[in-house]
């Protein structure tokens, strides 16, 4: 023999090959033939693990072993012509023998310790004997193998055994076996190898022993590529296997893949390339079989394999660099992406798939609470584990390369570039990306930027302004911008700016848009579901009310089914809205959320800061009238997913807001708010608004809510607040759908802070230093008080003359007329409830407003609108009229009466001492009578609404206005007849400082003028743009107004007491 043991072996390996070669006639099946250069035939598995339609690579060479080569495509196999063994989890049909010694302990015989211990191993690992034995049960047994071993222990003089050297013959007479699966036996075999390697203790494994262990692992490995690749060589129809289906089982089961198996038959592409085809078909066919999946079926597998395939960069260089991984957006549009494309289906499963809402949900509001609550902890865990384990396979991708890291971001950015009509506030489900999906790409998004969101913003300036201008990855083309229109937007951006952007600017940009697109899409859907099951449910009830109507005709079938369709819809709603609450209601996906929300008002603020300093250093206010040009031009969505999101927490999970991001978020209100030239759209800036509303409403015994102590404490919100609140209150005016939603909302936020003295202390010094800007602020107040409650009372007359209509037994209402007033009383109701929300609310902090600054109230550009308000409602409330208001339930109108009265008279005894003020009360001509005030005096003692000294207050009031009212008539008899060319054109009333409006060139009084421009900044006469400075003085008609006024004295005693806004001693 040869003094090289590997090449003696090799030499036997040989031998025993050649002699199985002759024998293969006789004891195995024939592998059918594969001609030269052609492909090889396999003959029809009698199972397959999968019908799919796999490629045909060329046949790949398997790595040889130190001790052996496997022949790159044998032309046969032999398989032991014994009895046949059951595969390893399957009893054996060997039957021992008593006569045989155990297999295993045999005989030394003339063996080495190394050798009996390398003849045990192998038995062990591979579950084999040479011959039937008290001991081989669960064991092959290799009969014909044992005897061509005789005949060459014969030669050599030792007794039969195993050793590395057969290992190639051993494995493919089992494995040619038609009840072993090949692939399980390898696997298995493979297992066992590495258990003993690992689990022998150092002292007892030398190089020898640990390089058997190693060669029997290698050649599991070889022939288990050959499973994948050349199936044929093991003539066993139940040999051929997909890989993705070895993939999807557990790595710790039978038919799974051990993680250092697949290493190192991936490490195997750098020699075998070809082998990568089958990589990617395993790739394609996990996607497209969990693309069928939901969170209902067993997709968890799919998540695993694509996390374990993950830890291997060629896989992952091989995955980015599919087709499929990144298709042309005309090849596989939005609503494709989830099952057209690789990754697709992992971010699709969510708990918002139909199966599982109707799984789930279906009839949850018949369900007992505890079923559901049940059901959506169990989704939500499942979620969250979902979740990170795509954003670990995610990260896995990104630290691979650069080429892989600029794919994964390729892929967030399509999803989102082809996704924006999402944004939009009507648009078709089957047109884009799934809530789910879009909501799952959110979160992956969102976990990519925790690493630089500390809590000091150390990071805070690789975020770059510039990415919009640097080959950005989003396209913002279409997007509205903050405060710039389109031409100007493509201007700014049409300069480019040298250099690439980083990564952390990457992702906090995608993720910035992914809010938008996802999260922020998805609350709006959820808050919009939740009006139209409302309004369904309404629809149903009037349905269900008017089946009567059809119990005797033909149509009852159609009304009845037309009932059920309505339920049905109602039913997958609510299931709908249960579902997107998994998502939406999680405490822990939106505390994330809300952090990088933190970070986003953080990094605005900076940008906006004239040092861009901030937050190292406090903003102060104000700021640059023309906000900075990047700001400007960025998208709207920008300060739109910040309100969204806030908004929607401090509805549902204020809890989920905690200290640390109070400060940012008050101080990023209070800024834009206070800012009407950086936010083009007040729309947007009134989700600020709805945010600090939403901070104040009391939480878990917390009176000022969770942005109370921010409020109330920081240096920034006492100096700046309240003016930021009326400057807005002013600022939404002309938007009429929303302004009475957002002064709502202000109105309570200054009824938290009143008990502030801080706040009253900035109210008052506006209405000195800031004159113009608080009168304009009051006059709107006033306004809408007089607005709101005018509809508010209306509303209420009209429910209480629809409620006795219908309550009228002997009316001859048709069907058709009952419906119309039932329909027209909805409305009355809803009408009545809004405004009168409102109008309480607007009432009391006028009430708080002329306690704290009377004097303020009695300004010319105010008092005659407030006494105008006062008078009127004091009128509706205890008028001739008034019973008009007595309907049915009032609270659930919000109507308390007696409430809204008795605040009403607190405003008249703030202002009493006031001669302005008496005097327009008195000369008010609309509503103004004596006989109001003694029967608020009644009604407010009878009701104990208050006590006897406001009562004497009061009567001492009126007793003074009514006073006023006989000088003042006396004074115009003595006047007489006015000039038509002295009378003011909208008030009719002397004019005092005649001015000109420079378009339309009327003549009106200076105060009529200013009054109006206050809410409405147009000519009365012509709508044209007007401010009260470009009025021009009539000078010459004032003079004519003066000199007729002497000329009128003169024939009489005219007394010009108007008062100059100083208190009278109206005290009893």
């Amino acid at each position: 023999m040869s003094s090289n043991p590997e090449s003696d072996a090799d030499a036997i390996r040989d031998k025993r090959l050649a002699r199985l070669a002759r024998l293969a006639g006789s004891s195995s099946p024939k592998l059918s033939a594969t001609p030269h250069g052609g492909e090889a035939s396999v003959s029809q598995p009698v199972e397959q693990e999968n019908e799919a339609p796999r490629p045909q690579p060329q046949a790949l060479p398997i790595t040889g072993t130190p001790t052996s080569q496997v022949p790159d495509r044998p032309s046969s196999s032999t398989s032991e012509g014994v009895a046949a063994s059951p595969p390893p989890d399957a009893p054996l049909l060997a039957k021992p023998s008593q006569t045989q010694p155990a297999v295993g302990n045999p005989p030394s015989g003339a063996l080495t310790a190394t050798e009996v211990w390398e003849d045990k191993v192998l038995r062990q690992i591979f579950r084999v004997a040479l011959e039937p034995g008290p001991r081989s049960a669960g064991l092959y047994i290799l009969d014909d193998l044992r005897k061509e071993l005789e005949e060459q222990s014969d030669s050599e003089g030792k007794r039969p055994r195993i050793d590395v050297t057969i290992l190639d013959q051993l494995i493919l007479s089992v494995c040619a076996r038609p009840e072993v699966v090949p692939m399980d036996y390898l696997v298995g075999s493979w297992r066992r190898a590495s258990n003993m390697q690992r689990t022998t203790p150092a002292s007892r494994m030398d190089n020898h022993r640990k390089n058997i262990l190693q060669t029997a692992q290698r050649l599991c490995l070889n022939y288990g590529e050959y499973c994948v690749s050349m199936p044929d060589v093991f003539n066993n129809d139940r040999a051929l296997i997909l890989l993705a289906d070895r993939l999807q089982a557990d790595a710790d089961e039978d038919r799974g893949l051990p993680q250092e198996f697949l290493t190192d038959f991936v490490s195997r592409l750098q020699d075998n390339p070809d082998l990568g085809l089958y990589f990617q078909d395993a790739l394609r066919t996990l996607s497209s079989r969990l693309g069928e999946m939901s969170m209902t079926d067993n997709y968890k597998p799919f998540i695993t394999a694509l996390g374990r395939l993950m830890h291997h960069k060629p896989i992952i260089g091989m995955l980015v660099n599919l087709p499929e991984f990144l298709p042309p957006p005309e090849v596989v549009p939005a609503n494709l992406l989830e099952k057209k494309t690789i990754l697709g289906p992992y971010f699709q499963i969510s708990p918002l798939q139909t199966a599982v809402c109707k799984t789930y949900f279906t009839g949850a509001k018949t369900k007992p609470l505890t079923s559901i609550n049940d059901a959506t902890r169990a989704l939500r865990l499942s979620l969250q584990t979902l979740q990170d384990q795509l954003h670990q396979i995610v990260m896995m991708i990104i630290r691979s390369s650069l080429e892989a890291r600029g794919k994964i971001l390729d892929f967030f950015a399509r999803v989102i570039n082809l996704n924006l009509k999402r944004g939009a506030i009507q648009v078709d489900p089957a047109t884009v990306a799934s809530d789910g999906f879009m909501l799952n790409i959110n979160a992956v998004l969102t976990k990519l930027c925790e690493p630089f969101m500390d809590a000091s913003f150390s990071k805070i300036d690789k975020i770059d302004i510039e990415y919009f201008r640097r080959q950005p990855r989003l396209d913002i083309h279409e997007e509205t911008k903050i405060n710039v229109d389109e031409n100007r937007a493509n201007e700014y951006y049409s300069k480019k700016v040298e250099g690439s952007n980083n990564f952390i600017s990457e992702v906090f940009f995608l993720n910035v848009a992914a809010h938008h697109y996802g999260l922020g899409a998805t609350e709006t859907t959820h808050d919009q579901l939740t009006k139209d099951i409302g309004e369904m449910e309404k629809h149903l009830e009037r349905f269900v009310a008017e089946r009567q109507r059809w119990l005797n005709s033909p149509q009852l079938a159609t009304w009845d089914r037309n009932i059920e369709r309505m339920r049905e819809r109602i039913d997958q709603g609510v299931a709908y809205k249960c579902a997107l609450e998994v998502f939406l209601f999680d405490g822990l996906s939106q505390t994330r959320t809300l952090f990088f929300m933190r970070y986003l008002t953080t990094w605005l603020l900076r940008v906006v800061a004239p040092t861009h300093d901030y937050p190292e250093k406090l903003i102060k206010l104000p700021l640059p009238r023309e906000p900075p040009e990047q700001f400007s031009c960025l998208p709207e969505y920008f300060v739109e997913d910040i309100g969204l999101c806030f908004g929607f927490v401090g509805r549902y999970l204020p809890e989920c807001i905690v200290t640390a991001q109070v400060d940012e978020l008050v101080i990023f209100c209070i800024t834009f708010l206070d800012m009407s030239t950086y936010i083009r759209k007040p729309s947007l800036k009134s989700k600020l608004v709805e945010i600090l509303y939403y901070g104040i409403n009391p939480y878990r015994g917390k009176s000022t809510g969770i942005l109370g102590d921010a409020i109330n404490g920081h240096p920034f919100s006492l100096q700046n607040l309240m003016h930021a609140l009326m400057n807005f209150y002013i600022e939404i005016e002309r938007q009429y759908y929303e302004r009475f939603t957002v002064r709502y909302h202000i109105s309570e936020i200054i009824k938290s802070i009143w008990p502030n003295l801080a706040f009253r202390e900035k109210l008052d010094r506006e209405s000195k230093e800031n004159v113009d800007f608080f009168v304009q602020f009051i006059a709107l107040l006033l306004g809408d008080v007089t607005y709101v409650l005018h509809n508010s009372l209306s509303a209420l007359a009209d429910i209480h003359k629809l409620q006795l209509e219908l309550e009228n037994e002997s009316s001859e209402l048709t069907t058709q007329e009952r419906g119309d007033k039932e329909k027209a009383l909805a409305k009355a109701e809803r009408d009545a409830t809004s405004y009168m929300s409102l109008g309480n609310e607007t009432v009391a902090m006028l009430k708080l407003f002329t306690s704290a600054i009377p004097s303020a109230f009695v300004k010319p550009e105010i008092v005659n609108t407030l006494a105008g308000m006062l008078n009127f409602n004091l009128e509706a409330l205890v008028g001739p009229k008034c019973n008009n208001l007595r309907v049915r339930s009032p609270e659930k109108y919000k109507f308390n009466p007696k409430a809204l009265l008795s605040e009403i008279t607190d405003v008249y005894l703030n202002l009493r001492t006031f001669k302005p003020f008496v005097k327009a009360i008195a000369l008010e001509g609309r509503s103004y009578r004596p006989e109001l005030f003694t029967k608020l005096q009644s009604v407010l003692e009878k009701s104990n609404l208050k006590g006897t000294p406001d009562i004497a207050l009061l009567a001492k009031l009126a007793t003074n206005i009514e006073e006023t009212k006989r000088k003042e008539e006396e004074g115009e008899v003595e006047l007489g007849e006015i000039p038509d060319d002295f009378l003011d054109p909208l008030m009719a009333t002397l004019m005092e400082d005649p001015v000109i409006l420079p378009s339309s060139r009327v003549t009106i009084d200076r105060q009529t003028i200013r009054i109006h421009l206050l809410g409405n900044p147009l000519d009365p006469f012509n709508r044209s743009p007007l401010k009260v400075e470009d009025v021009i003085p009539n000078t010459e008609l004032k003079n004519q107004i003066q000199a007729w006024i002497r000329e009128r004295r003169a024939k009489g005693v005219v007394k010009n007491d108007d008062g100059d806004g100083e208190a009278m001693d109206l005290d009893p």
